[in-house]
């Protein structure tokens, strides 16, 4: 009998042949091993971008295939099934595969070898606004001033300019969408060809701030406590000192568990994580305390899947899990095209894989600028949003909680009280009460010294005027 590859009957001399390759590859080792490492995360990696990106969010798949996976051309082939909303990814003809799956509104989930996919009921979403972009000032907060802020259009005009021009083409920005909020105006937005205003674009680790969010309704709502530790399986032992790691440990990156973070590392835990285990978050808590706990600092995208797991354990009802995101904060706030994605086994994997468009990213920053108030209502406590610029230890006065800090020697060029959520391959929002302003910027820049945060957001505020923030009982 021949074997079948996603349907087709393969011909064994032609698995043959593949075998011939990785033979022939296995002479020249540690390149055969490098290789196969590639092979393996890039037809996870491509099979997931091209699920998330042309199924869900509208992009072009050559578009795709050309930048973000471009370091897998000629070994990964890919088959895109719109009908069935399946995207197949293979490499040495079919013996290493990588499956993503479309879960109806909510993005797409990685199927790891073959493994059952838990499938996600639809979330009752709202209508997108506006899908072109708007050159005059309009309101995007509710909470928003009267009349729009006086700007220097032409200068402000210039720096977003500056920051979608690419002069190298080896070295490109490749930035896709910004927008610029003052007083809860957009005062300005570009877009790159193809990119709209409604369309999804991913955060990467911008989701672990999202995160931050959640969490905090779920201590405001007593479903978690943030001085407590989370109650994992993994730690049930009462001799496992993982025991006495507390929520905020997690939030500020003080839990001591070993993580590799590197994204260029095909060996790393954090690749390993996203592109091989259907259950993100118990790959994560498996690790072992090689740090001081709350005390030593180290960014680990594997704590906030933790976090994201612990979140799924104390809510103990699945529908109102997948539902939390949506009913506690991208539905209160308008971001109608948001979306977090999952693993396989139904875990948000909180530390990377949320969506959504420039524009709700931005009422994501500006509901942070507003104290957590949108509205009217209180979504999250003020206090929640002091526990997130407040530094974390050991990260000198760069991080607080799934935040990032201005602080003098990473962002020397920006006002101390700015805080940003930052993501691989660019992605920025960056908050700034003295200047009441948040900014967006979202791309695809494979090199991290082709967009510097610091000079792009220091150049659209130096077209800005710093805001002055009302004191009690003081009139306009």
């Amino acid at each position: 009998m021949l074997p079948r590859l996603f349907g087709r009957t393969v011909h064994w001399q032609t698995l043959g042949s593949a075998f011939v390759v990785l033979a022939a590859a296995g002479l020249t080792l540690p390149y055969a091993h490098k290789t196969f490492n590639l092979a393996r995360a890039g037809t996870a990696y491509s099979a997931k971008m091209l699920c998330s990106g042309v199924l869900m969010a509208g992009m072009d798949a050559n578009r795709l295939k050309s930048e973000e996976l471009a370091l897998a051309k000629g070994l990964v082939q890919t088959q895109i099934d719109t009908t069935r909303g399946v995207v197949h990814a293979w490499a040495f003809l079919g013996l290493v595969r990588g499956k993503a799956v479309r879960q109806g509104n909510l993005g797409c989930s990685q199927a790891i070898n073959n493994s059952k996919v838990v499938r996600l009921p639809n979330q009752t979403k709202g209508q997108v606004s506006e899908p072109k972009a708007i050159t005059a000032p309009w309101k995007i907060s509710p909470d928003a001033s009267d009349t729009p802020p006086s700007i220097n259009r032409n200068e402000l005009e210039a720096a977003i300019s500056e920051a979608f021009h690419d002069s190298q083409p080896s070295a490109p920005k490749r930035t896709r969408a910004i927008v610029v909020v003052q007083d809860g105006w957009v005062i300005a937005e570009r877009y790159a060809p193809g990119i709209t205003p409604v369309m999804p674009l991913i955060g990467w680790s911008m989701t672990k701030s999202l995160t931050h969010a959640l969490i905090g309704i779920a201590v405001k709502n007593g479903q978690l406590r943030l001085n407590a530790p989370l109650s994992l399986p993994e730690w049930s032992n009462d001799n496992d000192a993982r025991q006495r790691i507390t929520l905020d440990h997690l939030l500020r990156m003080n839990s001591g568990l070993n993580f590799d973070e590197r994204t260029r590392s095909l060996d790393s835990d954090l690749v390993q994580m996203l592109t091989q285990e259907a259950n993100t978050a118990t790959f994560a808590s498996r690790q072992q305390l090689t740090g001081r706990m709350g005390r030593d600092w180290s960014y680990s995208s594997g704590t906030t899947n933790i976090i994201s797991r612990g979140l799924r354990l104390a809510i103990n009802n699945d529908p109102i899990y997948w539902s939390y995101p949506y009913e506690a904060l991208f539905k209160p706030i308008g971001m109608e095209s948001a979306y977090l994605e999952t693993d396989a086994s139904g875990n948000f994997v909180a530390s990377s894989l949320g969506w959504a468009s420039a524009r709700d990213w931005a009422r994501f920053g500006l509901l942070y600028l507003n104290q957590g108030a949108w509205n009217g209502l209180q979504i999250l406590p003020k206090s929640w949003v002091q526990h997130a610029v407040t530094a974390s230890k050991g990260s000198k006065k760069r991080y607080g909680a799934h935040w990032w800090l201005s602080s003098k020697r990473r962002r020397p060029d920006l006002p101390r009280d700015s805080y940003s959520a930052e993501g691989y391959e660019g992605q920025l929002i960056l908050v700034v009460p003295s200047f009441k302003t948040v900014i967006v910027r979202l791309g695809q820049t494979p090199q991290r010294s082709s967009f510097n945060p610091n000079k792009f957001g220091a150049s659209i505020l130096s077209t800005l005027t710093p805001q002055k923030e009302l004191q009690p009982n003081e009139t306009p």
